[in-house]
């Protein structure tokens, strides 16, 4: 992520592990754009499953927001590209990303999160710019299909009122995406979708 930002914002603009004042907690990377200072983390999956990372993140960035910082924090299943260069940070740049959005490579699914991981990443997913949330779901179908949906999603999410609509949304790719959802919770609500 360090790298990514100094090759869009210059390599003296970006700060790596960087600390708030008064605080001994480390940001992935610190700068400013305009008078707007932004403290950024990439979060792994621990910071989803660890009820305590979820907390401490919490609390720094309470501590970086009491000091004048824009907190940014960018999930492990979401990549900087064009569009979220512009939702995280304003910037109107064109970014080429291979990788794409979504639960694609890890093995760590929302399944495995605990229950303020879980919130957290349906508070997340759901302030997404409408074309990366598709992409997430997307790849939340096809490992619920690879895998079986009770491996992927968490109780909690495989409800209808989760997958139904305003949750998923029904527009666009998200609406098919939201449907592959439904029909493997409706197809196999407590079994394998391999295991048919």
């Amino acid at each position: 992520l360090v790298v990514a930002l100094r090759q869009i914002l210059g390599p003296s603009q970006v700060d790596a592990q960087f600390s708030v004042q008064g605080s001994r907690k480390r940001w992935d990377a610190a700068f400013s754009i305009g008078d707007v200072p932004y403290v950024v983390d990439y979060d792994g999956d621990e910071h989803y499953r660890n009820a305590l990372k979820v907390k401490s993140d919490a609390e720094k960035d309470l501590e970086a927001s009491a000091q004048g910082y824009s907190v940014v924090r960018i999930p492990y299943w979401v990549q900087l590209d064009t569009v979220t260069a512009g939702y995280y940070f304003g910037l109107n740049i064109e970014i080429v990303q291979d990788f794409p959005h979504g639960f694609i490579s890890t093995r760590i699914f929302p399944a495995s999160f605990c229950e303020l991981g879980v919130a957290r990443f349906l508070r997340e997913l759901n302030q997404l710019p409408e074309g990366v949330r598709a992409d997430v779901l997307e790849s939340l179908a096809a490992r619920a299909e690879e895998h079986g949906v009770e491996y992927v999603l968490p109780a909690e999410l495989r409800t209808s009122r989760w997958i139904g609509p305003g949750m998923l949304g029904d527009f666009g790719r998200e609406g098919v995406c939201s449907r592959r959802l439904r029909e493997a919770v409706v197809r196999h609500p407590g079994r394998s979708a391999r295991g048919r």
